[in-house]
């Protein structure tokens, strides 16, 4: 698959899959394209067109140096839509992935045609105690000294339940050890991954939920309270998003991708052919 120069300066590694409704899938922090490929992709391009992208600092996209903002990463997306000669498309952003989503759907409405926020918030004011402030939490960097970077993103994924379950990771441990590897491939390394997260920690876009225009799908593990607590950032998106509906996968953490990927793969498909062809919102 082709890499891009696109309107906003950086080569941008991307790939389309299948042809119908385009659905774009942008992955969380510091992940690739490839995270997709094992469940999301083959079983949604049997209907939809699905795009897949490297963000900026990602894999075999351009790591720049200089400050990253949400903004910025938002316009690649609108710049890739551009290349693909697709005016609109319904958008699917999971954790860091879906604040990407929502800072597209606010600066280009006319360009999305549904959301979905897939365990992800709106930034630090609706997050509790010392991280509802702009700004990188002391609990993240903490962990990210006393762990140090590639030792942090192992342990994520392979020893706590933030992607996948306790139960899961003992029955299934291969599978978390193959997903780890298969991430780590294209995932940001240092320092991208910093610039990326301080781009998420001083991103706040919640005093404008309101103005989100689309159809929106709010998805969260029922479980995913650890850390940055989503289920309760789900529900305050919920209450801000005019017309907002909610789907909660039950027992599952952040990674219901990969843990549950047939429920997850439906609930998206059922999703995008009940707002296929709709009233897209007002450039």
């Amino acid at each position: 698959m082709p890499k891009q120069r696109i309107g906003t300066g950086i080569e941008l590694y991307y790939e389309t899959h299948g042809q119908g409704e385009p659905i774009v899938l942008i992955p969380s922090t510091a992940y690739g394209a490839n995270v997709w490929n094992s469940c999301q992709v083959p079983a949604l391009s049997k209907d939809l067109q699905v795009i897949t992208f490297d963000p900026r600092g990602c894999g075999r996209t351009s790591a720049p140096d200089g400050v990253y903002t949400m903004e910025q990463l938002a316009c690649d997306v609108a710049a890739l839509l551009d290349h693909l000669g697709v005016r609109s498309a319904h958008v699917l952003g999971h954790s860091m992935g879906g604040r990407m989503a929502l800072a597209l759907a606010l600066a280009y409405p006319g360009r999305v045609r549904s959301l979905i926020l897939a365990a992800s918030g709106s930034g630090p004011a609706i997050r509790s105690g010392e991280e509802c402030v702009p700004g990188l939490p002391f609990r993240l960097v903490d962990e990210l000294v006393a762990l140090g970077f590639e030792e942090f993103i192992r342990h994520e994924i392979c020893e706590t339940a933030t992607f996948f379950t306790d139960e899961y990771r003992k029955t299934d441990a291969e599978a978390v050890r193959a997903f780890y590897h298969m991430a780590w491939q294209q995932h940001a390394r240092w320092p991208a991954y910093l610039r990326l997260i301080m781009a998420r920690h001083t991103w706040e876009g919640t005093h404008r939920l309101g103005d989100i225009s689309m159809p929106t799908l709010i998805m969260i593990g029922g479980a995913d309270d650890i850390g940055s607590n989503h289920t309760a950032q789900s529900q305050a998106l919920l209450d801000r998003i005019p017309g907002a509906k909610k789907v909660v996968l039950k027992g599952q953490t952040h990674g219901f991708f990969w843990q549950a990927p047939d429920e997850t793969n439906a609930l998206i498909l059922d999703w995008v052919k009940r707002h296929a062809g709709g009233v897209v919102a007002a450039a």
